[in-house]
């Protein structure tokens, strides 16, 4: 079986929000307390790929005891999933080779310029010695929609709808993860619906719509469509209490629908 792990289920500002008391902020729930969305995967064939390197990733991978990377996939350029990449560094000093990360090539682009010391390394050193406890060595490697291998598993990738650009979401094998976009194009739609997905992983910020993101009405209907036999929300905001959250998913007849919780593994073939 595969696995993977919700590192973070929380939106850009995580949860609790800083300086915020509202009830959800302040609540003891540990279920509402959100570290910034990544997750981990664990393949069947003993890979390990992180998705998203959060800037919670530090603490996040220490919560799983992550002792290997195989692969980086970034879904998108945000600081709230990207700002983690430096943590990457003791992985990289584990290989003999740049560990691969994988991401669209407007992002490549943008991972470029905002850490040149990574990905720009021969040029920021060519005329100075790299001091001090080292640079993450990583190579970017540009994806584009449709079938790719990453670590020797093969992905199904499609561009979403998100802010001024595009995040990727992804199938490997019966898995599919959507996040952070404000509406799913019906040719993805249907990719997945025909995936017959035994877990689905999707973007939902709040209960209200949002110019960036997907809101509950939205995301249900969705997942209404695709039809998988469970489905976890996830980039979730401090509106969302857990148990209100779930109460609702009840009396609305859908119990294989969660809010995810920090930490959370799920199994699938």
């Amino acid at each position: 079986m595969n696995k993977i792990t919700i590192l973070g289920s929380g939106t850009s500002t995580g949860v609790p929000i800083l300086g915020c008391n509202c009830a959800i902020c302040q609540s003891n729930d540990p279920r509402n307390k959100r570290l910034r969305t990544s997750v981990l995967l664990e393949t069947e064939q003993a890979h390990t790929i992180l998705v998203d390197a959060s800037p919670d990733l530090r603490a996040q991978l220490l919560q799983t005891q992550t002792a290997k990377l195989d692969a980086v996939i970034i879904t998108h350029d945000h600081a709230d999933h990207t700002h983690g990449i430096d943590d990457l560094r003791p992985y990289s000093f584990k290989n003999s080779s740049p560990l691969p990360v994988f991401a669209d090539a407007h992002a490549c682009e943008s991972l470029t310029i905002k850490f040149p010391y990574i990905f720009q390394r021969e040029k920021v050193y060519s005329s100075k010695p790299i001091l001090g406890g080292g640079i993450p060595l990583l190579d970017l490697h540009p994806i584009s929609p449709g079938q790719s291998t990453v670590a020797n598993e093969t992905f199904f990738f499609a561009g979403l709808p998100h802010g001024h650009g595009e995040s990727l979401c992804f199938i490997h094998k019966k898995l599919g993860y959507m996040i952070d976009c404000r509406e799913i194009p019906e040719s993805v739609l249907i990719n997945f619906r025909d995936a017959k997905l035994e877990i689905l992983i999707i973007d939902c910020l709040r209960y209200l719509p949002h110019q960036t993101h997907l809101h509950l009405e939205l995301a249900l209907e969705y997942i209404q469509f695709i039809s998988p036999k469970m489905a976890v929300l996830t980039h979730m905001g401090h509106e969302m209490d857990y148990l209100d959250l779930t109460r609702q998913l009840h009396q609305r007849q859908m119990g294989h629908v969660f809010p995810a919780i920090d930490g959370q593994s799920f199994l699938y073939s």
